[in-house]
């Protein structure tokens, strides 16, 4: 299997991270026409802005976490040529749970299933790296 394939999963979680700060923009944009101080947004400090408007910042901040290991492992899979078809059913593991998340995240935020999904994508990357030991090996 070519080892560019990876980057078809790495480009959609991009996507997801670019949709969801657009997101984020929008909602910043509303609140502030509304009369929320754009002030806060310098420093972010003072009153926090409406739930929604904070949680869709919360969630892009989250954004540049667990994904930020998804991309590395993916680079590794590239240049030790190991892309296979487990590689990248992780992968789009990976960005399909990172779309529920998204989706909980920016809708009714309940944190019971916006856990989980968190959790099923960490176990995910985990489960790459085991399979980039295991085959390397």
């Amino acid at each position: 299997m070519e080892r560019e394939h990876i980057l078809v999963p790495m480009f959609a979680m991009v996507n997801l991270i670019f949709f969801v700060g657009l997101v984020m923009l929008h909602r910043r944009r509303k609140v502030v026409r509304e009369g929320f101080d754009w002030r806060y947004y310098i420093t972010f400090e003072g009153e926090k802005p409406p739930r929604k408007a904070l949680q869709t910042d919360l969630h892009f901040s989250n954004l540049f976490e667990i994904p930020m290991l998804f991309f590395p492992t993916c680079i590794v899979v590239m240049i030790l040529d190991q892309v296979d078809m487990a590689i990248l059913a992780l992968a789009w593991s990976f960005f399909l749970s990172r779309c529920w998340h998204s989706y909980i995240a920016l809708t009714n935020n309940r944190l019971r299933w916006r856990a989980i999904s968190y959790e099923i994508s960490c176990v995910v990357v985990y489960l790459m790296w085991v399979w980039i030991i295991i085959t390397e090996y």
